[in-house]
């Protein structure tokens, strides 16, 4: 359902993996995403909670959704991901981002929302609405050293957008570049 976001249409192709680290074997209170040329870790919201199983199958190896719900059936998800690493600097890549999404919807609406500096780090926190889905989504761009790191928030509803959204902010406050796991090949 929420899988086939236009977000994870648009970037099927890219290279990520995530890692997570507690809990039990599927669920996680915080993940590892790991690619070629970065990682960074991120911990799941209060009442969310983290799987790199649920997602796998449409190449979200690490996902979120609400605490007693599953990845098909919670009214609002999650997933992290590494741009593909032809992408390296933020704004080149929202830009791309925003540029196929209006391919696909001529109606598609973006609004920057935010944007700053974390531990060194420059973020940019994007308000998507639209696509052939229809879906409301935030997103939490990051740019790392030599990549770009993002977290898509994605609901059905403007209501379940209104309600849960601001979680992006708990990801972006987590969020931790992890040099020690780039390129990291798991046992």
């Amino acid at each position: 359902m929420y899988q086939n976001s236009l977000l994870s249409l648009l970037f099927s192709y890219l290279a990520v993996t995530c890692n997570a680290q507690t809990k039990g074997e599927s669920q996680f209170e915080a993940g590892i995403v790991y690619g070629p040329k970065a990682a960074y870790k991120i911990d799941a919201p209060k009442n969310w909670v983290l799987d790199n199983v649920s997602g796998k199958s449409s190449g979200l190896p690490c996902v979120l959704y609400i605490n007693g719900c599953t990845w098909e059936n919670s009214p609002v998800i999650m997933y992290a991901k590494i741009a593909s690493p032809t992408f390296t600097e933020i704004d080149k890549f929202i830009a791309f981002a925003i540029k196929e999404f209006k391919k696909e919807d001529p109606k598609f609406d973006f609004k920057e929302f935010k944007k700053g500096n974390l531990n060194g780090y420059k973020y940019v926190i994007m308000n998507y609405q639209g696509g052939p889905y229809n879906s409301y989504e935030r997103v939490f761009y990051v740019q790392m050293k030599s990549a770009v790191g993002y977290v898509v928030f994605s609901a059905r509803s403007k209501n379940d957008y209104n309600k849960y959204s601001d979680a992006i902010f708990e990801i972006a406050n987590s969020f931790q570049y992890k040099p020690e796991f780039i390129n990291y090949q798991p046992k």
